[in-house]
């Protein structure tokens, strides 16, 4: 049963890295399938902006109240909220708490989709009328997770500076341009460079891994649960992985 599993696991993460080698010569050699990109950013990226604007909104809101508990704890101090704000959500939490939201609702969803053609032998229909299924069907959403999940991030990390610097003039008496001069001498560009990169990066990951487990999904509708469950955590520990290993990356380079 174990063995079974494993060699699940196995295949769907060979297949993976097949649809993102796909994908990639993809962009260079077309077709681009254009409309079919539109129409998955219009899916995946602006369906998924009210929750990943609310979660981050929260986020922005708990954050400073967790800062300032600590930081007035520690040295009875307040005054260095803003560079610790910004420093953690370019770095961190703008980044990954949109990835990991895509995982549950973009993953989640091409896994279920995807199983379901194949359940239903919608995959055998495609490949004998000749269409290929990842130029048709991963590759317009591969783009359209990178470029959304890229969005995605940069308006998050306003939203949740922005709550941040709210939450902080309201509640703990700063200035608003006080708190941005604080701020930028605890960020620049390069910040923001580095949150984008690793956004796209996620982008490009989360469909491989995605639809590598509804393309090797079996055994009925417990067998899609299953895959998409499957698809969810090893999207997740991806991300959670890359997280660092970029992180580690960024830190050491600048």
């Amino acid at each position: 049963m174990k063995r079974a599993a494993f060699r699940k696991h196995l295949d769907a993460f060979i297949l993976a890295v097949h649809l993102f080698r796909r994908c990639f010569a993809q962009t260079s050699t077309g077709p681009h399938r254009k409309k079919e990109t539109y129409l998955a950013i219009e899916n995946l990226g602006l369906g998924s902006l009210p929750i990943i604007s609310l979660a981050t909104g929260f986020t922005g809101l708990v954050m400073t109240g967790e800062i300032a508990w600590h930081m007035d704890f520690a040295l009875s101090n307040v005054s260095m909220i803003p560079g610790f704000t910004g420093q953690f959500v370019l770095r961190e939490l703008g980044v990954a708490i949109p990835a990991l939201l895509m995982v549950s609702k973009v993953g989640a969803s091409l896994t279920a989709e995807l199983a379901s053609m194949r359940i239903t032998e919608q995959i055998d229909a495609f490949r004998l009328l000749k269409i290929d299924v990842v130029s048709y069907h991963v590759y317009p959403r591969w783009l359209a997770c990178i470029f959304s999940t890229v969005c995605l991030t940069v308006i998050s990390i306003a939203i949740t500076l922005g709550i941040a610097m709210f939450t902080a003039v309201t509640k703990y008496h700063f200035n608003s341009e006080e708190y941005l001069n604080t701020m930028t001498q605890f960020i620049n560009s390069v910040d923001l460079i580095c949150a984008i990169s690793k956004a796209a990066v996620f982008g490009m990951i989360i469909p491989p891994i995605a639809c590598a487990y509804g393309l090797t999904c079996d055994g009925g509708a417990q067998g899609v649960g299953q895959a998409t469950t499957d698809a969810v955590v090893a999207c997740t520990l991806s991300v959670i992985t890359l997280d660092f290993v970029l992180t580690a990356f960024f830190s050491a380079l600048f």
